[in-house]
């Protein structure tokens, strides 16, 4: 009998360290099972395989020759050795031994260029050439008698490009600088009685600023709006230019000083246009700058004064023949 008091007792972690390493032999010799079946079976089909030594015992296909159609043939090239068949291989294509001129690559492409100047044709246009190949002339004077499409009619040559253009008198109530700007005025423009346009001018270099505030100044309104070093312009402050002792200068139009911001100046017997466009686009307007002049310490259009219900516009300080931008 054993002595109880020789007993020692067997922890539970103890008898876990035991079996773990039983269990890990187990894997390890199921994965090794796995992978020597695994190579077993690649060499069975590896020896399935015939060797490259081996002399292939299976009897030789028998190739059909084919017969070529009739005047077809092959000829060897001398220079290269390539096989043409003729007659659709006039000449060996390999880079080296191409003899021909860039007219026999022009020939080739011929089906597919598009002759300069022409459209691809459609094929009721192809069709109506055949008939008037075969039928003489007759088809073809039956295709000029067809209609042209009408043109697009072109804008009527009494209509003045003024017209177009919105000038009005402005009073410039506020005046600052347009940041990193040596050349520009920010300018606000008082073109309505309830009307304030933004305008950004390059008049700083020419016109001091004290001058330029509260004046009367004669304005266009409906030129595209720019944008000028950043800043929205909404209209355009018009002044003469001119040259004096080699130096430009640039001189605001005067505007009779009776004349309210926002009436409207137009040549003289000229009448307002009650509907003006939205925008004057710049062939009209162009049109009209070629014809703004000083004559005689008048602002003219043509060998018309411009003029407000107040009076006329004047340039004083300005030779006559300068413009008017």
């Amino acid at each position: 009998m054993i002595d109880p008091r020789v007993l020692v007792p067997i922890d539970a972690g103890s008898e876990r360290q035991h079996a773990t390493p039983t269990r890990a032999h187990a894997e390890r010799r199921t994965r090794e099972r796995t992978h020597e079946r695994r190579m077993n079976a690649m060499s069975d089909v590896a020896d399935a395989l015939p060797k490259e030594n081996e002399e292939n015992t299976a009897a030789p296909m028998k190739e059909v020759p084919i017969a070529a159609p009739p005047g077809v043939y092959k000829v060897t090239c001398e220079k290269t050795g390539y096989v043409m068949t003729k007659p659709f291989e006039a000449n060996n294509p390999m880079p080296e031994v191409f003899d021909q001129t860039c007219d026999y690559i022009v020939s080739m492409l011929n089906p597919v260029i598009k002759p300069k100047g022409q459209g691809v044709k459609k094929l009721g246009e192809k069709a109506d050439d055949a008939k008037a190949a075969e039928g003489g002339g007759g088809a073809q004077q039956k295709k000029k008698e067809k209609k042209k499409p009408a043109a697009t009619p072109a804008p009527a040559a009494d209509i003045d490009p003024m017209e177009k253009a919105k000038l009005v008198v402005g009073q410039v109530i506020e005046v600052g600088h347009v940041e990193n700007s040596d050349k520009l005025y920010l300018c606000q423009v008082k073109v309505g009685e309830d009307e304030v346009r933004q305008v950004v001018t390059g008049l700083r270099k020419f016109v001091p600023q004290d001058e330029l505030e509260n004046a009367l100044v004669l304005t266009i309104i409906n030129l595209k709006t720019a944008k000028l070093a950043g800043q929205t312009s909404e209209a355009m402050i018009l002044a003469t230019e001119f040259e004096a002792d080699g130096e430009q200068k640039v001189k605001l139009v005067r505007v009779p000083a009776d004349a309210k911001p926002g009436d409207a100046v137009v040549p003289v017997g000229m009448k307002v246009s009650e509907t003006y466009p939205k925008e004057c686009k710049s062939k009209f307007w162009d049109a009209v700058k070629e014809k703004l002049v000083v004559a005689d310490g008048k602002a003219m259009y043509g060998d018309k004064v411009l003029a407000c219900a107040a009076g006329d516009c004047t340039a004083p300080e300005t030779p006559s023949g300068s413009s008017i931008k």
